[in-house]
């Protein structure tokens, strides 16, 4: 098996529990639920709204010189975007959301971060068809978030797996990777649970 191959076969196998855990939180199973509510939808938002802020302050500026086109892949003006929407007059709140992560990430250990928020954008799709039906929920009416990168999306998550496994074969950092995968579905299934 040659180390493309290797890294991602092995964030898919030390993480697929974790990512399990993560959609079996009732906020996340709240959204797929044929009788799902406005309420739980917003909810969502507003915490996915905290975790995009942290990270793509935290973690984006690790990965500038890595992934190319970096800021293609910002999602907090999407979910802003909707929540102006649905929610026009929200009131400012501080965040409680406090991942387990260091001081000053690897790059590495960023990857990782990254590798669930882009693995995210795969799944919103589905989700946008169903609350498309179940919430009459579009892109431009408080779906933008879950559009993601609309008929791109396929495109974008290959060439960030492209970024990954280039970053793989030069460094041997598999371990700091699936660490900060491993962090990051820790970090927001502990918040979706709050």
């Amino acid at each position: 098996m040659n180390q493309t191959e290797n890294i991602i076969s092995k964030l898919r196998s030390s993480t697929g529990a974790l990512h399990t855990a993560l959609e079996d939180t009732p906020l996340s199973m709240s959204l797929m639920d044929e009788t799902g509510s406005m309420k739980n939808y917003i909810t969502y938002l507003l915490k996915m709204r905290d975790i995009l802020a942290f990270y793509e302050k935290n973690i984006f500026p690790v990965l500038t010189d890595i992934i190319p086109d970096l800021s293609k892949r910002e999602k907090l003006n999407l979910i802003d975007k909707d929540l102006n929407y649905l929610i026009p007059e929200r009131p400012d709140t501080t965040s409680g959301f406090e991942p387990q992560l260091s001081n000053h990430p690897s790059s590495a250990y960023a990857l990782g971060c990254m590798y669930v928020l882009e693995g995210s954008t795969l799944g919103g799709r589905v989700i946008l068809k169903h609350i498309a039906h179940s919430l009459e929920i579009l892109p431009d009416t408080g779906g933008a978030f879950f559009a993601g990168y609309g008929e791109k999306t396929g495109s974008l998550w290959k060439g960030f797996l492209q970024s990954l496994n280039e970053y793989a074969e030069k460094n041997i950092s598999d371990e700091e990777i699936i660490e900060g995968a491993k962090d990051t579905f820790t970090s927001i299934k502990k918040y979706f649970e709050i």
